[in-house]
């Protein structure tokens, strides 16, 4: 068995790997600055944040290993959003989302340390929502993590306000797993 790191801490994405795996891997933090990292692109913009997770995963890296790295955006109404940087903000956000859908713009590099191959893509998914009660917007805001998440939500716990769905739903919560399988066949996981 390979070797394979996340380089990601979000819980969203660890989930998804570990049903794509079916075994355990490894988590290394990358440590970027994101907001130095600009395009006004959300294809480009994430494929840039990406690669340099990547980058910084690689830095701490001895061995042969299998590095996962991924970065998502929203965009909504033509606005690209990453992740909230007030509570009013992720207020916002949320009470947009029953007018306007939440596209979900994922990139996924991957890299095999051994064999020096890299392979990148990009994946989408469009998202609608029903109405969310302000009560329930509270509330979602108030457990903090949706603060951590672009777009300022996570339909792992928001099922009862999810409309239809364009893209897989892996899309939607940070690592899509069609594009992760097919990248990792190009670097022979």
């Amino acid at each position: 068995m390979k070797r394979v790191i996340l380089g990601s801490s979000s819980a969203g994405r660890k989930a998804i790997l570990t049903q794509m795996l079916g075994h355990s891997f490894e988590v290394i933090a990358p440590s970027i600055d994101e907001k130095a990292i600009r395009d006004n692109d959300p294809s480009q913009l994430t494929l840039k944040l990406s690669r340099a997770k990547v980058d910084a995963v690689l830095s701490k890296v001895e061995g042969e290993a299998i590095i996962i790295c991924s970065d998502q955006v929203i965009v909504c109404n033509g606005q690209i959003r990453e992740k909230p940087l007030t509570k009013v903000q992720c207020e916002e956000y949320l009470l947009s989302y029953s007018k306007y859908p939440a596209e979900a713009v994922d990139a996924v590099v991957v890299v095999n340390t051994k064999t020096g191959k890299r392979a990148e893509g990009v994946a989408r998914a469009k998202q609608y929502f029903k109405e969310i009660p302000q009560h329930k917007i509270s509330e979602f805001i108030e457990q903090g993590d949706i603060m951590f998440c672009a777009g300022g939500f996570a339909i792992e716990r928001m099922q009862e306000y999810l409309g239809e769905r364009e893209g897989e739903e892996s899309t939607v919560i940070g690592l899509p797993k069609t594009l992760t399988f097919k990248l990792l066949a190009e670097v022979e996981y």
